[in-house]
């Protein structure tokens, strides 16, 4: 009996949806595999070269509009719908770069366009921002006190988004796909999905065309806030005082609750009073392990504990509270950082 064509069990699977079957996905090059030539590696950004629509392109598009655009921040935190920053630029009397187009205007999707940009820098070794002497003395001194097991955080948004395409960029398809088959290309190789090519119905989700922004702004004037010293030392200071506070009412006002509880009920008396302090003692040991299990980084933490996208993308009052119910994260993370050299064969 003939085996089935690779062919027919697509269309197999396009019926059925529902089932099982519909995990069905056949094997498509990607930036890692390709079929071994240099241009196949990356023929996400080759397809929209050839429609004259490059990194270069996309980055000349972008100094027409910047002046009107949001800052960073306010992008992530509103998410400005395709729609609002469109009617924006048009009311400025300003052409609209093809990302915000329709399929009709000769427009290209924003997550086409995104990945065309990360891709042009994952391929560029040198494009990546070096890490400052301060940044490499904290990075090393977190692995050291912790063993290798946690490392520097990220808090600015850009590096956040680049972080995450570039741990699955091997896995984008050479072809180029709708946002859903994307999600699947990146799932079925075991990858975590980045934030901003989440379902829209995902709580971490923000758009595509939020995140291309925030990339194009990365640098420019709109950015230097994230880099702002004072800034940096206020939720520093904010996060570390948040720590200890919860240390203190966590660890030692467990200890500290046992040890008074027992002089309120008359249990603790000069003769026992030893034994009350192991007591205490013990139970200061169990609220220790408590709290390190409640608020010690996990890799499964990145993109929701501080936001989808960091601190940033989070309106004040509430990044004030995130960072008060996690400051550990706001200092340290499960993940270690991702290395441009590391790629993958």
């Amino acid at each position: 009996m003939q085996e089935p064509s690779k062919e027919s069990l697509q269309v197999i699977a396009s019926r059925d949806e529902g089932s099982v079957d519909s995990n069905f996905d056949p094997e498509t090059p990607t930036a890692a595999t390709g079929d071994g030539s240099p241009s196949s590696k990356l023929a996400v950004r080759a397809t929209l070269e050839s429609e004259q629509y490059d990194a270069a392109t996309i980055r000349a598009e972008f100094k027409t509009y910047q002046s009107i655009l949001p800052k960073p921040d306010k992008l992530l935190q509103e998410q400005h719908s395709f729609q609002l920053i469109r009617s924006r630029i048009e009311q400025s009397n300003i052409d609209l770069p093809r990302f915000l187009k329709y399929k009709f205007e000769g427009g290209i999707k924003p997550h086409h366009a995104l990945c065309c940009l990360l891709l042009s820098e994952y391929e560029a070794e040198g494009a990546r921002k070096k890490t400052g002497a301060l940044s490499l003395v904290r990075s090393w001194l977190i692995r050291i006190l912790s063993f290798g097991y946690l490392h520097r955080q990220l808090n600015s948004p850009a590096e956040f988004i680049r972080d995450q395409f570039y741990r699955v960029a091997h896995a984008i398809p050479a072809d180029v796909v709708k946002p859903d088959e994307l999600r699947k290309k990146i799932r079925n190789r075991g990858l975590p999905v980045p934030n901003y090519f989440l379902d829209p119905e995902d709580d971490k989700q923000f758009p595509p065309h939020i995140a291309l922004l925030v990339i194009l702004q990365d640098g420019e004037k709109e950015s230097r806030k994230f880099g702002n010293i004072l800034y940096r030392v206020a939720f520093s200071l904010f996060a570390l005082v948040a720590l200890l506070l919860r240390i203190v009412l966590e660890v030692i006002g467990g200890a500290g609750a046992i040890w008074g509880g027992a002089e309120v009920f008359t249990l603790r008396n000069a003769d026992n009073a030893e034994l009350w302090r192991w007591i205490s003692v013990a139970v200061g040991v169990l609220c220790l392990l408590r709290f390190v299990t409640l608020n010690a980084p996990q890799k499964e933490d990145e993109g929701d504990i501080l936001g989808p996208a960091g601190p940033w993308s989070l309106r004040t009052p509430v990044r004030l509270r995130a960072v008060c119910d996690h400051p550990f994260h706001y200092f340290v993370r499960a993940l270690p950082p991702f290395s441009p050299s590391k790629k993958h064969d």
